[in-house]
């Protein structure tokens, strides 16, 4: 096996390419080589993960491996690693034990997150205490939990705070009259307590109303419905209850009371609650029916959430493919105040080696310390809403926040309470704006300047005296300020601006697909002077038709392009947090924050190219690793076919390299733009998209051409035993070639085909007309392909001015065919010519007729003589079937005689060298022949 100079260029690519791989994946090999030695920590998620509930017990996993996947990424550098393991309660107070003791004896196992119910969560905490096991909670909310038990925690407000701050509310909406219903369990009646306690406080007079769990729901929810009548007086009614009873109860009160402002406990404040409703026909009619108009406390709101609630929203669904649940960001505290508690313990202890040295109880032990010193806004760990630390019973200290039913979502309430930083919880009062944008036309969009021209129509729904409209577009060219409304609608409770906005703005790649060009284009404003603690924007995904429930994206509004080069592919509106520095402003002097948030509110379409490419369809974090692969794979295919190893597999071959050549565009474009993007931030990267698309289009007319050669012209081969003429192989490569060329005009280039055609039709015309004559023999060789008078290989008859031309078909080409006579004259025949001739296929029949023969002989000897000599000769060839023998001159010494004969096919040559050696052999006879009837010089000097 020789290495020539190709060889070992190949080879050399191949090491240079495994080196490059090395290099650009060293971070990934440095951190890998760092946790093989890493110790691997436990944190338990006990929940309800099978049966009813199960969903809530996966949104709890999902949330906490979220964040200890993010979590071990940042590790590098570290000794420690975590791992989630999942047990399943089914929210089961006996099956709850089970675990709790199980758990309490399991090895690495440094702290439980759950459990989900108050139940289980009681029972299992009493088990954690006495085993020294840290428990912290993000669903529970029973005092009982962590009441006197200095290893319970809770990252999410308990019944006593949930309570006291549902009365805070009601005061800050003016309702100084209440009715309480409570389910009489440990949940409701810890609820009522503390909403009595509350509510006393502020001078808030309640009428309360039990419900028991274990009687006839529909008969108590109508007697507390006459009971609330009986009141002659309206106000708020909160719902102290499980979701499950409180649908009964909603579907009972809510049109008997219209006026009375109804709101629900934690259990009933999720996105889940309208659709316990959605089989009733009331609902099926109209969207949230039973739920309109009715509150209910959240832990977490993803509308009004601040920037790292919105960052962990995107990852979660990007990483499971749905939404998350409050109960799913909970969790994902509870995971982040555990790592940082671990955290602090091992630096404590000496560091991350000295800590895993520690035997279990002492690790345990640490990490609770931890958790209990986070006990004041100083101490605290930021959570995805608010900073985390804990009051001396382990319960975390943070407003709730406040949701509105609306069309079958659950969106943000028009007035929320935020949390005033101190050691003890205050609240301060925060206006929320439902705000929507329509985007209508856009125009005049270029990707080199990125600055396109937008007219939407954008507005506000607020409560009455918030200035809403008093805001500054953040990416607008030039000024641009709202103008008159042209419409508004203003109530008691209520006020609705909608204002008509048109003006030029700055786009945006979209993040990681610049190569593949998708764009942002959209609109982002914040308020002039209000920060974010004063006044929120939030999308009006009512008004936007964006409910959970009945929701039809096909119905949804559709953005007009002044050019079809460009297609939506969905709108998205959601707020964010813009942190701007005071810069000495009078207004933030005495702001507990060096930077001043704003809500943000963007309202985004994304576009892309309206080209066919399956560009982009590769995750970024496999883009690199297809790249090199293959490259490499290549490579090996070309040292294999250097080497002649893959034998009879061409068609194989080129399939695969054309595989290849389709995922290292599909890898390198990201790549390679990126990196232009990186290190050339100035260069426009749209004439190297360009000559990617242009490659795609290329790569597909290649593709198309070998499939139509394996899938239609190899099997007619196979099937007829006869070789398919060149033409019609070259005839279809260029069609694909051609068809190739229109859609890289039109889809790269932007040029309407209609005109393309026309432009076409004219030039071939034009080419027509100047190349008539080879058009004509490429028709001729189609037409002859199709009827198929002979194959290659046959031997045919052609008639001519000269005789006719007899001889075997070689090859057909788009313009000639070539025939090889039996002396091996080579005649090009134009196809045309032969289209029109009278052709004999002498093949057809077996046999063939060879011409060409030719004897002289003296004219003393008759041809009655010489004729059936000549004939005797040549039958008694084997492979000569007959013999044909035409007198063609007659000299004044000779005659000249032709010889055609009929022969096997397959021994064209050997019989062609038989019958001249029986010619030579009979010439040289007759001569001896002659010679002897000539008298000698002898005999004529005698006769002398």
């Amino acid at each position: 096996m020789k290495w020539n100079l190709r060889r070992r260029l190949l080879l050399l690519g191949f090491i240079v390419v495994i080196l490059s791989a090395l290099v650009t994946s060293f971070e990934q090999l440095k951190q890998w080589f760092n946790h093989t030695g890493t110790n691997t920590l436990v944190l338990a998620v006990v929940g309800p993960m099978s049966g009813p509930e199960a969903d809530k017990g996966i949104a709890m996993l999902n949330g906490a491996k979220l964040f200890v996947r993010q979590y071990n990424m940042q590790q590098q550098d570290k000794q420690i690693a975590l791992t989630i393991q999942q047990y399943d309660d089914g929210n089961n107070v006996v099956k709850a034990e089970q675990i709790a003791r199980q758990l309490a004896k399991t090895k690495k196992v440094l702290a439980v997150l759950g459990h989900r119910a108050s139940a289980t969560s009681i029972k299992a905490a009493g088990i954690y205490q006495r085993a020294g096991l840290p428990m912290i909670g993000g669903s529970a909310t029973a005092p009982e939990i962590t009441q006197d038990n200095a290893w319970s925690f809770r990252v999410i407000p308990d019944n006593r705070l949930q309570g006291s701050f549902v009365a805070e509310y009601m005061a800050t909406l003016g309702k100084n009259k209440a009715a309480l219903v409570y389910s009489q369990d440990k949940f409701g009646e810890s609820l009522a307590k503390a909403f009595l306690a509350g509510a006393n406080r502020l001078a808030i007079d309640v009428s309360q109303f039990p419900f028991d769990l274990k009687g006839d729901w529909q008969q108590q929810a109508e007697t507390i419905n006459q009971q609330i009548r009986s009141l002659g007086h309206t106000g708020a009614i909160f719902l102290a209850v499980h979701d499950v009873e409180g649908a009964v109860l909603v579907s009972t009160l809510k049109n008997q009371h219209p006026s009375w402002l109804m709101i629900g406990s934690s259990s009933i404040g999720k996105q889940s609650f309208p659709e316990r409703f959605k089989d009733r026909n009331h609902e099926r009619e109209v969207s949230g029916y039973y739920t309109n108009g009715m509150f209910a406390v959240s832990p977490i709101l993803f509308d009004v959430a601040s920037e790292s609630a919105q960052m962990f929203y995107q990852s979660f669904s990007q990483d499971f493919g749905y939404p998350p649940s409050g109960v799913a960001a909970a969790y994902y505290d509870a995971a982040t105040i555990a790592a940082s508690a671990l955290d602090l313990a091992s630096s404590l202890s000496g560091g991350e080696q000295e800590f895993v040295k520690l035997d279990l109880s002492q690790q345990r032990s640490a990490i609770r310390i931890q958790l209990a010193g986070l006990n004041s806004p100083s101490a605290a760990i930021q959570g995805l809403t608010h900073p985390l630390y804990f009051d001396p019973q382990g319960n975390v200290l943070r407003p709730m926040q406040v949701g509105l039913f609306s069309g079958g979502s659950f969106v943000s309430a028009p007035i929320q309470l935020q949390a005033v930083l101190g050691e003890k919880l205050r609240t301060r009062r925060t206006d929320v704006v439902y705000t929507g944008i329509e985007m209508q036309t856009i125009n005049e969009f270029s990707p080199v300047d990125m600055t396109f021209k937008a007219k939407f129509k954008l507005w506000f729904r607020s409560t009455p005296g918030v200035n809403a409209e008093d805001i500054a577009f953040l990416n607008a060219v030039g000024d641009l300020t709202l103008g008159e409304p042209i419409e508004s609608y203003f109530t008691s409770q209520s006020v609705y601006k909608l204002y008509q906005v048109e003006g030029m703005f700055l786009a945006d790649a979209k993040p990681g697909r610049a190569a593949f060009g998708e764009y942002q284009l959209g609109v982002s404003f914040r308020h002039r002077t209000l920060p974010r603690s004063e006044l929120i924007y939030v999308a009006d995904i009512v008004g936007l038709g964006q409910t959970a429930l009945h929701r039809n994206d096909n119905n949804q509004h559709k953005v007009q392009f002044d050019t079809n080069q460009w297609q939506q592919n969905q709108g998205l509106s959601f707020q964010d947090t813009l942190r701007k520095r005071s810069l000495g402003d009078p207004k933030y002097l005495h702001s507990d924050r060096q930077a001043i948030e704003f809500s943000r509110f963007n309202s985004l379409s994304s576009v892309h190219e309206n080209v066919l490419s399956l560009r982009g369809r590769i995750p970024a974090q496999w883009q690199q690793i297809i790249f090199y692969s293959s490259v490499l794979a290549w490579l090996v295919y070309a040292l294999i076919l250097d080497f002649k190893l893959l034998g009879r597999l061409p068609r194989a071959y080129a399939l695969g390299n054309k595989l290849l050549y389709a995922l290292f565009i599909a890898s390198a474009e990201p790549l390679f733009l990126d990196w232009l993007a990186q290190n050339y931030p100035n260069t426009n990267q749209l004439f190297a998209s360009t000559c990617f698309d242009v490659l795609w289009w290329l790569l597909f007319a290649s593709t198309l051409a070998l499939l139509i050669d394996l899938l239609v012209w190899d099997p007619i081969e196979r099937r007829s035993g006869r070789q398919v003429p060149k033409i019609m192989r070259h005839l279809t490569r260029g069609l694909a070639y051609i068809g190739a060329v229109f859609a890289i005009l039109s889809f790269v280039y932007q040029r309407e085909l209609t005109s393309l055609l026309a432009t076409s039709g004219l030039v071939a015309m034009i080419l027509g007309l100047a190349l008539q004559s080879n058009l004509v023999n490429i028709f001729s060789g189609i037409a002859i392909s199709l009827e198929k008078p002979f194959k290659l290989g046959d031997w045919i008859s052609i008639a001519s001015y000269g005789g006719p031309i007899v001889g075997e078909v070689i090859d057909m080409n788009w313009r000639t065919t070539k025939v090889k006579t039996a002396d091996n004259t080579l005649y090009s025949i134009p196809n045309n010519t032969l289209a029109n001739a009278n052709l004999n296929n002498v093949s057809s029949s077996g046999q063939i007729v060879t011409g060409g023969f030719s004897i002289s002989v003296n004219k003393q000897l008759e041809p009655m003589q010489i004729i059936p000599r000549i004939e005797a000769i040549l039958i008694a060839i084997e492979a000569v079937k007959r013999v044909y023998v035409d007198i063609s001159n007659i000299g004044s010494d000779t005659v000249d005689y032709q010889i055609k004969l009929v022969h096997g096919v397959d021994d064209t040559a050997q019989t062609t060298d038989l019958v001249w050696q029986a010619i030579w052999g009979l010439d040289s006879e007759i001569r001896n022949e002659l010679a002897a009837l000539e008298p000698t010089e002898e005999n004529e000097s005698e006769d002398l």
